[in-house]
């Protein structure tokens, strides 16, 4: 029997009992395998600069250097250190490093520079852990964090080892402590990402010193991962939850880290997942008192061993409840040690939210280990009740038993007490969030309605002016968007007296809130895409008006450029009609765009719904064409003093005389015709040398203009089409080319009218017209190029609808095929079948399934006929030939095979009976 030692008064809490002396060993083996862990850490890290390595870390570090060489290694920026060696220089290095830190947003709760050089060893462990955290954990999953916007590391880590330990049966990561002690853990991450370089059934057979001996020694040989661990200091009761995170982080660094939302979600719902529901209806009451066993679940986490071997029925000795009793020890001081690192409760939402289902999920695992307790208290009162124990040894159970309950019962409280508190304040600050974005949404209501009744601007500035208004407003639906993406994740915890109707009133409020959200959502971008719309096309059309503007500027000077008077010579008055008559035909071609500008305005103006800029447009159009009949008026004008110069001019030269002046006048007869708006008759034709100028000006510009920008038209038409030729969805491009060819139909047709009355009235007047009819035989030739692509896209479309449809009817014919064939195979040996009755049930199925496939005959046919037609075409697949005389083939096999086990079957049958 186990020696019991005495304990001291428990509720004074006396330091010598064997109880608190087990309590304190548990907690300095923690502290020893940090120190052991943490120490390799370091010393990896000085490696990195060729640095001395630490021995002893407490004292090593009491003087601050070495934790600024070590500083100065993680942050690559140099730091000085005091040159002295007292205490006052070894305080100055340590604030020092408090300071740098600091500066690097490290979190420091209630560390000092004394407490680092007086070698306190609880802080000592916790000022590195925060250097290992912000360093080593968060900064290795930094990209992850930032990407799935999530704040919790160890979270994000656990559902990265989840995801990689998924397809091994054996092994179900809950935490970082317990799940992690066979050795199957990191075993399993290892061969998820290298499964051929060790076989996984030999590593299950290892022990798990063994296992976690070749899984430290195969990280290290095969990806340089530092031994931070030993196998000794994991394979115990309860492993140390920092130093296994370290680890792990460490080969989350090295493998493929892809982390989806729905991992996360996984890891948030672990709990209740792997909780066994409680009886009687207390499936969601909190832990009570320990020896209050009926209503706990367990899960896999929960403490193993001896606890699951103690029920009311069993003789239970000492040694067996001094054993649980230490095992239960072990995760008390564990969970009171979680309980009090965790934060203090934060005032940011999105954090008090992590916050709440961690403590969520501690408050499971002690409703899990609830049961544990009580095993221990329920073995403590069997052994009193035996009598077998001295009197000393059964007042110590009994002081073991009161100080248990008590420390759990504290634990349970305080726990709920966080609870309350993150239920409280979740609430709180959730309410406080639907609140700011009711305020906003109404804020913003009222913008949209003072911007409905704002009117559209009268000119462009002011419109640019109502587009960056509403950017603004876009901008800020943007950082709202942050928000309502928050209350998306509402947790919702409703108080019990409240009962339903507070989650009814919550639901209603957000409902509320969410369509007033989409209407405002709604509302910005059908204005946004209007706007941008109603942009675009006045911005085209002052761009048009602009540049008709700028081309009359250029007219208005060449015609005050025009000599009208004091010719010198027939030359200067022939250079003067010459002129003239360029602008006559530049401005005739040109009626038709002021038309244009005045069409496209009005339309313009409908668009834009506003008087001031239905006002400016109109300014701007009556300018345009008030210059445009000024410069009618200055031309007929000049031309009328050309030809009044020309008659009363003594010109000796009688023929030039003759030709200038004919020129002239029909130049003015031209020009009234074109530019007066009373219909007069056709003036007669003009004499051959004036219809060779007309001629040699419209050809030029046929040439140098209209079958070039025609040519590239067509070009760039070609190399759609024949990029579309191997394109998956031909059919949706071929009808934007058939539109695209249509379009350019009219153009190639009014070029090629136009050559050729131009190359017409080149041969009535002598002249050769050898390259119109070249550049019009390439208009020509390049539009039956266009011809000939498109037909052949059609023909490639419609064989490959047949191709198609061949495929699909082999798909419905096949999916048939292999019903029938499973049904053969699995109905093989019917030989051995001796019931008549089931021989005559499989001779029905067998009947069904003919008449099926007999009725697939016509389809089958159909598809061999479609192949025929199909095989002197190029575009068919390959394999569409023989997969079709496979099936073909398929289908004759299967219906001869059940008719010959018709047959079978009968003859069976009649055997049986004769």
């Amino acid at each position: 029997m186990a020696t019991v030692g005495t304990l001291s008064d428990a509720s004074e809490g006396g330091d010598n009992n064997e109880f608190t002396d087990i309590i304190k060993w548990r907690s300095d083996e923690h502290d020893a395998v940090q120190k052991k862990t943490f120490t390799k850490w370091i010393n990896a890290q000085f490696s990195k600069t060729a640095k001395a390595p630490i021995k002893d870390m407490f004292s090593d570090l009491r003087d601050g250097r070495k934790l600024l060489d070590l500083l100065e290694g993680l942050t690559g920026s140099p730091l000085t250190k005091e040159r002295g060696f007292t205490r006052v220089h070894s305080l100055n290095n340590v604030n020092k490093v408090l300071q740098v830190l600091h500066q690097n947003s490290v979190d420091l709760v209630n560390i000092g520079g004394t407490d680092i050089v007086d070698g306190n060893h609880k802080l000592t462990l916790g000022l590195i852990w925060s250097i290992i955290l912000h360093w080593q954990v968060k900064d290795v999953m930094k990209d992850v964090m930032s990407s799935l916007q999530q704040t919790n590391s160890e979270k994000i880590l656990l559902s990265w080892v989840r995801n990689c330990t998924r397809d091994y049966d054996s092994v179900n990561v809950l935490n970082f402590t317990t799940s992690w002690a066979d050795g199957l853990a990191f075993s399993a991450i290892l061969h998820h990402f290298r499964p051929h370089l060790f076989s996984w059934e030999e590593v299950i057979c290892l022990t798990p010193v063994e296992r976690l001996e070749h899984a430290f020694r195969f990280a290290k040989d095969q990806f340089n991962i530092e031994r931070l661990l030993d196998p000794e200091d994991v394979a115990v009761q309860l492993p140390d939850k920092k130093s296994i995170i370290m680890y792990v982080t460490s080969l989350f660094a090295v493998f493929p880290n892809d982390i989806t939302m729905d991992d996360i979600r996984e890891v948030e719902t672990l709990p209740r997942r792997y909780k066994v529901e409680p009886e009687e209806g207390h499936a969601r009451s909190a832990p009570g008192m320990a020896g209050e066993t009926e209503g706990a679940g367990r899960t896999r986490a929960e403490t193993p061993g001896t606890l699951t071997e103690m029920h009311g029925e069993i003789n239970v000795n000492l040694d067996t409840y001094q054993i649980t009793l230490e095992e239960v020890l072990t995760w008390l001081l564990s969970a009171e040690d979680t309980l009090h690192m965790q934060d203090d409760v934060s005032e940011d939402v999105e954090e008090v939210k992590d916050q709440f289902h961690t403590h969520e999920a501690f408050m499971m695992e002690l409703t899990a280990h609830q049961s544990s307790v009580g095993n221990v208290l329920q073995a403590g009162n069997q052994l009193i009740a035996q009598g077998s124990l001295s009197e000393e040894e059964e007042d110590e159970i009994r002081e073991q038993m009161t100080l248990l309950n008590s420390r759990w019962e504290n634990l349970r409280v305080t726990s709920m007490d966080r609870q309350s508190r993150l239920h409280e304040v979740l609430m709180d600050l959730q309410q406080q969030q639907l609140q700011q974005l009711s305020d906003w949404l109404t804020l913003t209501e009222g913008r949209i309605r003072k911007m409905e009744r704002e009117p559209i601007a009268g000119d462009m500035e002011g419109y640019l002016a109502q587009l960056e208004q509403h950017k603004m407003l876009q901008n800020d639906l943007e950082l709202e968007q942050v928000k309502v993406n928050s209350l998306t994740h509402m947790v919702v915890v409703v108080d019990e007296n409240s009962g339903e109707s507070a989650t009814a009133a919550l639901e209603e409020q957000l409902q509320s809130l969410g369509e007033r959200w989409a209407a405002v959502c709604r509302w910005t971008e059908e204005r946004w895409n209007k706007l941008e719309e109603n942009q675009l096309v006045w911005q085209r059309l002052l761009d048009d008006q602009n540049l008709f503007g700028s081309w009359l500027a250029e007219k208005e000077k060449a015609l005050r450029e025009v000599q009208t008077c004091d010719f010198k010579d027939p030359g200067d008055i022939n250079a003067s009609v010459r002129t003239l008559a360029n602008l006559k035909e530049d401005m005739a071609q040109k009626r038709r765009t002021l038309s244009a500008l005045s069409d496209a305005g009005q339309d313009v103006t409908v668009l834009l719904n506003s008087p001031a800029a239905a006002q400016k447009i109109e300014t701007d159009t009556d300018l345009l064409t008030q210059r445009w009949d000024n410069l009618v008026q200055k031309l007929e004008d000049c031309s009328s003093q050309v030809t009044e110069v020309v008659s009363l001019a003594g010109i000796p030269q009688v023929h030039e005389k003759r030709v200038v002046t004919e020129t002239v006048t029909t130049i003015t007869r031209r020009m009234e015709q074109t530019f007066t708006s009373s219909e007069q008759e056709i003036p007669p034709p003009a004499p051959p040398k004036r219809r060779h100028l007309d001629t040699d000006a419209e050809l030029r510009r046929l040439a140098e203009s209209d079958v070039p920008e025609l040519l590239s038209r067509l070009a760039a038409w070609k190399s759609s089409a024949l990029a579309a030729r191997d394109s998956s969805d031909l059919n949706e491009k071929l009808q934007v080319l058939e539109t695209g060819l249509a379009e350019r139909e009219g153009p190639v047709k009014e070029v090629v009218q136009k050559g050729a009355k131009m190359m017409e009235q080149l041969e009535k007047e002598g002249v050769s017209a050898d390259d119109a009819l070249s550049r019009l035989d390439a208009v020509c030739k390049e539009w039956d190029s266009c011809q000939n692509i498109i037909q052949d896209l059609r023909n490639q479309a419609r064989v490959l609808e047949r191709v198609t449809a061949v495929l699909s009817g082999l798909e419905a014919v096949d999916g048939v095929l292999q019903e029938q064939e499973k049904r053969l195979i699995s109905t093989e040996g019917f030989e051995a079948i001796n019931d008549p009755q089931e021989l005559q049930t499989l001779k029905d199925e067998d009947k069904c399934g003919l008449a099926e496939l007999v009725k697939l005959q016509p389809q089958v046919d159909d598809l061999c006929a479609q192949m025929e037609l199909l095989s002197a075409e190029p575009a068919v697949p390959d394999t569409l030939g023989p997969s079709v005389t496979a099936l073909t083939s398929r289908h004759r096999t299967a219906i001869q095979q059940l008719r010959t086990r018709e047959h079978d079957i009968t003859t069976a049958k009649l055997s049986q009976y004769y």
